[in-house]
């Protein structure tokens, strides 16, 4: 399905495709909560509940996008709100500066990414799937050859071709070409 006609269905009321849409993009709600709160509950609480504001302002959005923003913006001020109710946490929102809003700028880009990166994976064949999975953990090819029981050039065959496939899928997200130039 396609972001935008994604996007139409959550916005029209389609309990279906918000679901879809939380389980995609849940995960990295959780991490960017987690860098704030450093509680893996709180964390999971803060995520569903930007989801449940999110679902509950859905008419208000114009494109897949905005939900996206309004969701990293969401966690994001609902971990603050967690930490101002913190005995601990006033002391840290209190002294908030520019540094942490480029942290935060970074983790939603490396999030995102990563998100994307990932999905753009698993629609790989299996056994490539695996192997570029696990160059990104960052084993070399004698590694993921030993570990998957097939041969080094077997290894080095798929990620090429992985490559080349990912390159023409990820053609519209410039940004994560970088992290594919690794070793083939």
């Amino acid at each position: 399905m396609s972001q935008t006609h994604l996007f139409q269905k959550i916005k029209s009321g389609n309990a279906k495709a918000f679901e879809s849409f939380f389980n995609q993009l849940y995960p990295s709600m959780c991490v960017v909560a987690r860098e704030y709160v450093k509680d893996d509950g709180a964390a999971e609480d803060i995520a569903q509940e930007a989801f449940i504001k999110l679902w509950n302002a859905r008419d208000k959005y114009d494109s897949i996008a905005s939900l996206k923003s309004f969701l990293y913006v969401m966690v994001k001020n609902l971990s603050l709100n967690y930490l101002r109710r913190d005995k601990l946490g006033s002391k840290y929102t209190g002294s908030l500066n520019k540094e942490d809003y480029y942290h935060f700028n970074n983790q939603v880009i490396e999030e995102e990414t990563y998100r994307i990166l990932e999905q753009a994976i698993k629609a790989l064949p299996k056994q490539s799937s695996k192997i570029m999975m696990l160059s990104l953990k960052g084993l070399q090819n004698q590694e993921i050859a030993e570990r998957l029981g097939i041969s080094v050039n077997t290894v080095k065959t798929l990620k090429y071709n992985s490559h080349k496939t990912l390159k023409t899928t990820l053609k519209d997200y410039f940004f994560i070409l970088a992290l594919l130039l690794g070793e083939v």
